[in-house]
C-alpha cells in the first residue's frame, strides 16, 4: 500500500505538522542551513509523529529502526525563523513501512524526505514481520490519494 500519487512538496498531503525553530548554530560558513541541521529538523518531525501516533503501540519485544533517509534539497533556507514540518506514512511492507514529510517555510517547500522504518525483533535484531495489531495502526495512518 503506498501514496505514490501525492505529491511530496503539497502541504495539503501530509497529516501531522510541528514547528521547529531555526537556530544560528544551524548555518553554514555561507549562511545557509546545513544539510546536517535538515536530517535533524526531519527526525524530530518523525519523533513527534512516532511518539504521537506510533511508539504507544510497539508490541513487546520489537523496536521499529531506521533503515534509510533520503532527503531532496529544493531551496536554500537561511536563520532566523521557523519551519514546518509534515509528517505522514507513504507506504506500508511486510517488515517495515516509510514515512514521509516535507519541511515549509511560508508558502514554500524547502526539501522533502523519504525514511523506510524496519519492525526488528529486540533479541535477535533480526527485521520482523509487523505485528497485525501494529500493521493496522499504522495502515490507517496512510494517506490515500
Amino acid at each position: 500500500m503506498s501514496d505514490a500519487d501525492i505529491d511530496p512538496r503539497d502541504r495539503a498531503g501530509y497529516t501531522h505538522f510541528d514547528t521547529e525553530k531555526l537556530r544560528f548554530s544551524d548555518t553554514d560558513m555561507i549562511g545557509h542551513v546545513n544539510n546536517v541541521a535538515f536530517a535533524a529538523l526531519f527526525e524530530s518531525g518523525r519523533t513527534a509523529f512516532s511518539h504521537a501516533h506510533l511508539y504507544p503501540h510497539v508490541p513487546r519485544g520489537h523496536l521499529v529502526v531506521m533503515a534509510r533517509v533520503e532527503i531532496d534539497y529544493r531551496r536554500e533556507l537561511h536563520w532566523p525563523g521557523t519551519v514546518d514540518i509534515g509528517t505522514r506514512i507513504a507506504s506500508v511492507g511486510g517488515k517495515s513501512y516509510v514515512m514521509a514529510q516535507a519541511m515549509f517555510r511560508d508558502a514554500h517547500c524547502v526539501a522533502t524526505s523519504r525514511t523506510t522504518l524496519v519492525m526488528i525483533d529486540r533479541h535477535t535484531r533480526r527485521a520482523a514481520t509487523l505485528p497485525e495489531d501494529y500493521r493496522q495502526v499504522v495502515t490507517s495512518l496512510l494517506r490515500s490519494a
